[in-house]
Formats: structure tokens, C-alpha cells, sequence
């Protein structure tokens, strides 16, 4: 059955949900069918393994642990762990991006899925995306939005196999499985919540409530290897709301109005257009119906030029730019892999890290440019590292650093953590103590420096000072004074 890329007589693109062709329909709902099913048991206690503890939804650490195997296997210097180490630095890329951009609009360039018809599975560095998704299959009480969320990311995974197996790879040449993501209702609740009874915000399981933010992504096969591609864009939801985007399927012959939002997260659609072009159209339509000039999902003034092109040159500069700070990341995670930290931990202190640079970077940047820490953080968090910046600048250090560590508790973005501190803190580098610790660590110019009293010392101290750069970590014991140094994850002192 052969399923070309359909146009109407202006051109554009039609739309065509998979469920309306019946042979993909019975498959999908097959593998539907079989991930509840496997939630259903673990909500009984069955199908966990030695318990629910280790089915982890979204886990830093197993590239990590993939990059030191690959050192021990091949060599620090093999193709192999190279391979392996690119894979991590790009998973921190994606995670310092999408928070260097969480309150504005963001393109995020195709990555590769590499096919194995071995066992007719997915892998994005070495790692199964089918396990990926079963292990996120994990009950959650009270929120079936999410339970049903995380069933319909396993049936999208499926998808590309039984389109390729059902339909073949002539008939999907030139389209794209396209999936929307709309922030969640539970998210939406919680956040909402949170504002009225003046709470600061503890995370919203990776939905960005505070504008209702749209994620958008596009797969295609590769029809020569049979790997497959995703590409991602994230979008405000102010002005793309569930009306624009119902709004925008129907004027290119796809009704989605009899389903809930959960149902249409997991009903993924055959298009012939780009994602950029799909953009263009939530745009538009956003543009009539509200009567202002919308573009990526934001007001703009009218006249304004709509470069769209444009945008997404800028989103793979910027994303560039921040490469050191991924690869910094990456070193961090891998030192948490090395150190044998629970995974679940490892969730909340790289989260942590990453809020702790990305605070440090605004504050560099904060009287210039104080929308950098506005689209990271809030507008709060702006205005109190402009008063850490003026506090430096009166060279008065120490009151500088109470107040950086008071913003730094306020500003949104430890989702995992909760109140209080995860574990990690920050070293006051201008007082005595502060430079002593710096000076025994050898801590260069841009080194990260933190307190950790998650991990411990041999000696059982959990006060650990760290030095990170993109490269290199140093550790020292602040209780018996044992020092090691590590570049690239392995001892060199």
C-alpha cells in the first residue's frame, strides 16, 4: 500500500494521521496494548527486576558508563571510546540548550538513530531506544496524563519499523513522522498552583508550564540504511495553543478535534512539509486568529521579517557556542559514572550542575544583556544577579556571594531537588578559605569549583571540593586532604 505525499491544488501539504491507514493502526495498537500491559504490571510489583528503583525514566549516566567501558575495552585513545565520548558530549549539548532557551523558542538539528535489523531496534550511541522507552514505563499514582505520555512515546519509537515493515520504503520517501507535544495539563496545574500560593517553582517533570511550551519533532527513515533521523523544535505556547494547533491540522485535511491532548500526543501524523514549514503554518494561523504578527511562536511587531531560515542558523550558532560548557557537563556526569553514583542521584546533581553554570554564565552577561538569564530562569533571577554584579564591582565579595547563593536557591529549574540544597555547593573563591581550596585543588582560570557532600571520600568524609573543566577534574578531601586529578576520565594523580 503505497502512501504518497499528498498536496491540495495550492500546494501545501496534506496531512494524514498513521491510524487512518488500518495495517499500521492494528500494529500500533499492539505495541499500545503491550506497553500497558507492562505498566500494569509493574504497578503490581511484577516485571521490576530487583524493584522499581532501577526502572529510571531518563538516566545520565548510561552513556557515561558506555564511555568508561569503551576506555577499558579499546583504550582511552580508540575509536570507540572517541565514538562514545561525542555521544555524551552531545546528550549534555542538548540538555545546556534546551535550558539556555527554556522560556523562547529553539531548533534543534536532526540526530541520528542507527537501525539494527539484527533485532529491529533503534540505537543513539550504543543505547536501545526501545529499552529506553520501556524503561520509562513506570506507574506513576495519581497521574495517568503522564502514564499515558510515556505509553505513547513507546508506540511513537514503533512507529518508523511498522511504517517501513507495513508500507515500505518507497512509500515514505519525502515524508516525515511528525509528533506535537503539548505542555501538559498536570504541569499546567501544578505551575499554576504554585504562582497562587507563592510557591517556587519544584519542576514540572521536564514541561516548561510557564508558557505552555510545544515540542514538535520529526522523523524520517533513511531509505538507503533504514536509520532514522529526529529533529526537534521547542515552541512558546502563549499564542500556539491547543485551538491554533487543532486550527492548523484541519486546514490541511487532518481532524483532530474528537481527541483529547494526550490522545494527540500519540497520534503522529505523515507530512510532506519540513518542520520549519509546519512552524510557519502554526504561525500564520496563530497570526489570524489572534490578530497580532506571530513568529516561532512569539508576538513580533508587524512588518517584522519572518526568517525562518534564519532562526534556525542562529539556534545551531548559539547551540555552538555553548560547547565547552556541554563538554564541561560531560566530564562531570563521567565523574559521576566513575564514582559509582546512584543513578538517581546522578538525576538530581548534574540537573544541579548545569543550573549552577548556566547561573554563572547569565550573571557574566546580566548587565548587558539581562534577557539571557530572563529566557533561563525568571525575571527575579535577572534583577538579583544584577545586584550580585554590583556588589563585585563595590568590591564588597562577601556580602556578593550570600546574595548569589540566595538567588541561586529562588531561581527555578532544580526540578528533581525539591527545597534545599541537592548536595552541591558553591565556593566563596575571594575569601581566604576560598582561595586556600582553590590553590590545593589547582584550579585553573574558568574551572568550575564546588563543594559535593553527596559523594564521599574513602575516609568516609562526605565534604569533597571539585574543580571541572572541559577536560579535567580535580578532587580534594577537605577532612584528611587526599587529592586526585582525572583528564578524561582517567587517574593521573
Amino acid at each position: 500500500m503505497a502512501v504518497a505525499a499528498e498536496t491540495d491544488t495550492n500546494g501545501p501539504s496534506i496531512y494524514r494521521l498513521v491510524d487512518d491507514i488500518p495495517e499500521v493502526a492494528a500494529e500500533r495498537e499492539a505495541v499500545r496494548a503491550s506497553a500497558w500491559a507492562m505498566l500494569d504490571r509493574r504497578r503490581n510489583g511484577e516485571d521490576m527486576g530487583s524493584g522499581i528503583s532501577e526502572l529510571i525514566p531518563v538516566d545520565a549516566l548510561s552513556t557515561a558508563h558506555h564511555v568508561l567501558e569503551a576506555g577499558r575495552q579499546y583504550g582511552q585513545d580508540s575509536a570507540e571510546r572517541t565514538e562514545r565520548w561525542n555521544g555524551l558530549v552531545l546528550d549534555c549539548r542538548r540538555l545546556v540548550g534546551e535550558w539556555y532557551r527554556k522560556r523562547k523558542p529553539e531548533y534543534f538539528e536532526p540526530l541520528r538513530h542507527t537501525y539494527d535489523p539484527g533485532v529491529q531496534d533503534f540505537f543513539s550511541h550504543g543505547l536501545s531506544i526501545r529499552q529506553m522507552t520501556e524503561n520509562a514505563l513506570v506507574p506513576m499514582p495519581g497521574n495517568a496524563e503522564e502514564e499515558g505520555r510515556r505509553v505513547n512515546e513507546r508506540v511513537e519509537d514503533a512507529t518508523p519499523e511498522i511504517l517501513r515493515r507495513t508500507l515500505g520504503r518507497a512509500a515514505l520517501g519525502g515524508q516525515v513522522i511528525r509528533t506535537v507535544s503539548e505542555c501538559t495539563d498536570w504541569a499546567i496545574g501544578k505551575y499554576q498552583a504554585d504562582a497562587r500560593e507563592g510557591r517556587k517553582g519544584t519542576g514540572y517533570g521536564g514541561y516548561v508550564p510557564e508558557i505552555a511550551k510545544v515540542m514538535v519533532r520529526d522523523m524520517w527513515l533513511d531509505t538507503e540504511t533504514d536509520d532514522r533521523l529526529e529533529e526537534q523544535i521547542g515552541l512558546p505556547g502563549e499564542w500556539i495553543t491547543d485551538s491554533i494547533f487543532r486550527e492548523a491540522m484541519q486546514r490541511r485535511n487532518a481532524n483532530i478535534d474528537a481527541l483529547s491532548k494526550t490522545q494527540r500526543h500519540g497520534s503522529q501524523f505523515l507530512a510532506g512539509d519540513s518542520l520549519m514549514e509546519f512552524v510557519a503554518l502554526l504561525d500564520q494561523v496563530a497570526s489570524e486568529e489572534w490578530c497580532t504578527n506571530i513568529f516561532m511562536g512569539e508576538e513580533v511587531p508587524q512588518g517584522f521579517v519572518k526568517d525562518y531560515a534564519g532562526f534556525r542558523a542562529e539556534a545551531l550558532h548559539r547551540q555552538e557556542s555553548l560547547g565547552g560548557m556541554a563538554e564541561t557537563v560531560a566530564t562531570f556526569v563521567l565523574d559521576l559514572a566513575a564514582d559509582g553514583v546512584d543513578r538517581r542521584e546522578a538525576l538530581v546533581l548534574v540537573e544541579e550542575f548545569v543550573k549552577k553554570l548556566l547561573l554563572n554564565l547569565a550573571k557574566d552577561h546580566v548587565q548587558e544583556n539581562p534577557e539571557i538569564a530572563e529566557q533561563m530562569f525568571d525575571e527575579a533571577t535577572a534583577q538579583g544577579l544584577q545586584e550580585v554584579v554590583a556588589l563585585e564591582t563595590q568590591g564588597r565579595h562577601k556580602e556578593a556571594f550570600r546574595r548569589m547563593q540566595e538567588v541561586e536557591a529562588a531561581a527555578p529549574g532544580d526540578g528533581y531537588c525539591g527545597s534545599g540544597s541537592c548536595g552541591l555547593e558553591g565556593i566563596d573563591l575571594h575569601s581566604d578559605a576560598g582561595r586556600s581550596a582553590a590553590e590545593r585543588l589547582q584550579a585553573g582560570p574558568g574551572d568550575t569549583v564546588l563543594r559535593d557532600k553527596v559523594r564521599a571520600c574513602k575516609c568516609g568524609s562526605k565534604s569533597v571540593l571539585y574543580a571541572y573543566n572541559k577536560k579535567k577534574v580535580n578532587k580534594l578531601c577537605e577532612s584528611c586532604g587526599a587529592f586526585e586529578s582525572k583528564v578524561d576520565g582517567v587517574k593521573v594523580a
